[in-house]
């Protein structure tokens, strides 16, 4: 799933017990879970809240998407890719955007899906 914020650049970051990022056009990703980091420098697995996260300030979103079983995928222009894998337990990530748009990776994996535009349409 298209996650709509793809050439989009990261605005803002903040990192404790959750990681949030802020993107371009109102857009925003918090991951609750442990997660990779790949770079071109070396891959970097990150849990909040212990592991310090590296500045993406500035950087430019080339993919982002969301796959059925829950996953996450955030691909920057300078070849780094963000990957958070579903939780058994828990949330692992929202994105929220503008429109009411918002999309939870559901507890065990799946997605929940919300949209104002969705929802004026029948």
């Amino acid at each position: 799933m298209d996650l709509k914020f793809a050439g989009q650049r990261v605005t803002a970051q903040d990192a404790g017990y959750t990681v949030a990022l802020a993107f371009g056009d109102g857009y925003e990703a918090r991951i609750e879970t442990p997660f990779s980091l790949r770079r071109p420098g070396g891959d970097l697995e990150v849990t909040p809240g212990e592991t310090e996260l590296p500045d993406l300030i500035g950087r430019v979103v080339t993919i982002a998407q969301a796959d059925d079983d829950g996953g996450l995928r955030i691909d920057f222009e300078d070849g780094s890719r963000l990957l958070v894998s579903a939780d058994p337990d828990y949330e692992a990530w929202t994105v929220a955007g503008p429109d009411g748009f918002k999309v939870v990776s559901e507890p065990g994996g799946g997605l929940a899906v919300w949209s104002d535009a969705a929802q004026g349409s029948d």
